[in-house]
């Protein structure tokens, strides 16, 4: 290896440090714990709504944890005199937003249209589904310069996401027990249960001045 490619390896390595870092920080283990106790609050606030109501709810609470995880990042990038609108931030974010937007728009479409009754809120559990499903995608999206702790999550998201999709459309068998589950049991088991452990686990066991696990 000559002098410029190991120069040049050794750059992609810091940036892909770098990357890591502020991935790891858009969805640190206070942005996660906070996310995880916003979920249970939503699940429980919900779960008399249906429709854009309902939908409202969920919506309401990912603005205050996307508002704190940016208060975080900025509080960060400003200790460490960096710019806010990094190039980790730009990569995360080119790899993540196709899942998310896609899978918000299709959850948002199923609450409009799709069909609902008082005693099975099948619009709701399609929506639920879509949005726990994209949003294993996109963290598996940046799966390659994610922590291994966020790839975990990241797939939980992705199996269960699967898993509830398949319920509501091929495995007909188990709609009774997604039915009793509710869409705001599913959403706060999911997006509430798994970010409580996830960040549980980060704060518990990362220094608090490393990138991530």
């Amino acid at each position: 290896m000559t002098m410029h490619q190991e120069a040049a390896e050794q750059l992609r390595v810091i940036r892909t440090m770098m990357e890591r870092a502020t991935i790891f920080r858009a969805l640190s283990g206070e942005a996660a714990l906070l996310g995880g106790a916003m979920s249970l609050l939503a699940g429980w606030l919900s779960e008399p709504k249906i429709g854009w109501a309902w939908g409202s709810v969920w919506l309401g609470g990912l603005v205050v944890v996307l508002f704190f995880a940016a208060w975080q990042l900025h509080r960060i990038s400003r200790a460490n005199e960096r710019p806010f609108w990094s190039h980790g931030l730009k990569v995360a974010l080119r790899g993540a937003l196709p899942s998310l937007v896609a899978g918000g728009f299709l959850g948002l479409l199923y609450l409009k249209y799709g069909a609902r009754d008082s005693v099975n809120p099948r619009a709701e559990l399609f929506t639920a589904s879509f949005w726990i499903l994209h949003y294993g995608l996109a963290l598996m999206a940046i799966r390659e310069f994610a922590p291994k702790s966020m790839v975990w999550l990241g797939l939980a998201f992705l199996v269960t996401g699967i898993g509830a999709f398949a319920f509501c459309t091929f495995i007909t068998s188990m709609l009774p027990h997604l039915y009793r589950l509710g869409p705001s049991g599913l959403m706060a088991a999911t997006f509430g249960g798994f970010h409580l452990l996830y960040g549980a686990a980060i704060v518990t066991t990362t220094p608090r001045d490393k990138p991530g696990a």
